[in-house]
């Protein structure tokens, strides 16, 4: 039975969709991975993980084979080489295809993020509890070296995306808390100083 014309144009926009759609993922999961890659090694205090390269990867696939799916499906009614034998091998090929690249992507979502906690328990990371930062990011936590942080209200308010220019901001910020602190040091010696200098002349 071959397509109607509006059948056609479904699978074409389709095809269409999901030839525009890869190249996104591919280079979604490409630069995810560089910048989990980079959080890890950086040495900062506090870091997002991600787990949506996980799904990315599975996504791919996925998007792959109903590339091939709907290609194959277009080029066989067009020129007639359907018959009801191949059409029902056909659709029991890729229905497996189609659950096993689901499958592969729940996998992947949790494998590569297994993966992820792994590297960044052994830098010395721990997660922050759910209910502290990004509670309402579902693919999104942050780990960090000083579990107090997950409680201090300036990260707090500099965590609220789970974007990684976050993990920089309260690196900075803690940075020039420290010189804050360091200076508030100086300035009390330098005071207790004064004092036993005059203690002393007097």
């Amino acid at each position: 039975m071959a397509l109607t014309s509006k059948q056609n144009a479904a699978g074409l926009g389709l095809l269409l969709f999901c030839l525009l759609l890869l190249p996104l993922v591919i280079w979604g999961l490409l630069y995810d991975l560089s910048n989990q890659q980079q959080q890890v090694a950086s040495g900062h205090q506090l870091i997002i993980h991600s787990d949506m390269h996980g799904l990315a990867f599975g996504g791919g696939i996925f998007c792959l084979v109903i590339i091939v799916w709907v290609a194959t499906r277009l080029i066989i009614h067009k020129f007639s080489l359907h018959t009801q034998s191949l059409e029902k091998k056909f659709n029991r090929i890729f229905s497996g295809l189609l659950l096993g690249s689901f499958g592969l992507m729940l996998a992947s979502y949790y494998g590569v993020s297994h993966y992820w906690e792994n590297q960044m328990a052994a830098k010395g990371y721990q997660s922050c509890p759910t209910t502290t930062l990004l509670f309402t990011r579902v693919t999104y936590s942050a780990w960090t070296q000083n579990p107090a942080l997950c409680f201090d209200s300036d990260v707090k308010r500099i965590v609220t995306r789970g974007s990684w220019n976050e993990s920089v901001q309260v690196e900075q910020m803690l940075q020039q808390r420290a010189r804050q602190q360091e200076a508030r040091r100086q300035f009390l010696l330098q005071e207790e100083q004064l004092k036993r200098t005059r203690n002393t002349q007097s």
